[in-house]
């Protein structure tokens, strides 16, 4: 297993989460929290939580499935300009081929 999404209740997903810490050794899946993120909109209400300390904090507006944007926001706008750099590159990659002619009989 290597991805993971839960969403939901705050307090829900807390539990989710320790049950998923708890059965690490007869599962063998144990979570690289310095990799986990959360993704809130208000991070306040996290605060007194011992659970999500380690994780990566990820503002909602921010929020990436597998590299893909999920709302409007800083993530499109972000994945767009990568996209449009990359396309950028490939357009002055192909302008240093040289144009070759095969003649064949």
């Amino acid at each position: 297993m290597d991805d993971l999404t839960l969403s939901g209740n705050l307090h829900v997903i807390e539990k989710d989460v320790i049950a998923i810490m708890d059965s690490a050794a007869e599962t063998g899946l144990q979570l690289n929290q310095a990799k986990c993120e959360i993704i809130m909109e208000d991070f306040s209400l996290n605060a007194s939580s011992t659970t999500f300390k380690q994780f990566v904090r990820v503002e909602k507006e921010e929020m990436t499935l597998l590299g893909a944007p999920v709302d409007k926001g800083t993530a499109q706008d972000t994945a767009i300009s990568r996209k449009i750099e990359q396309l950028d590159s490939a357009m002055k990659h192909l302008t240093l081929l040289t144009r070759t002619t095969l003649w064949c009989c």
